[in-house]
């Protein structure tokens, strides 16, 4: 319960933090520094965005890095690594501004 709260979800309800540290399944997070093997999303022609939780703490580096893996800039919305949760109209108006 600690690491979600310290990790994911910061300043929400203990509730709410108790909820997905229930929901939770590990897997492997070498994805996340592992070269990319894909073709550069802005070359694809198709609308990209990469939302990223202000204080989103889960990840290994900066968002910021990982959206620039992705030739992409990260659309900053407010909230931490659970924004579906926490801040879901935020989220939907990230999405649907693409």
């Amino acid at each position: 319960m600690e690491f979600v709260r310290q990790t994911f979800m910061q300043d929400v309800a203990e509730d709410a933090q108790r909820l997905l540290a229930e929901l939770l399944t590990p897997h492997p997070g070498a994805y996340f520094l592992d070269p990319l093997d894909a073709p550069d999303v802005a070359a694809l022609g198709l609308p990209a965005r990469y939302i990223l939780g202000e204080h989103d703490h889960a990840l290994p580096r900066p968002g910021t890095e990982f959206a620039a893996r992705l030739g992409l800039e990260p659309v900053m919305v407010p909230g931490t690594r659970e924004g579906m949760l926490t801040h879901p109209d935020a989220l939907v108006d990230a999405i649907l501004a693409a």
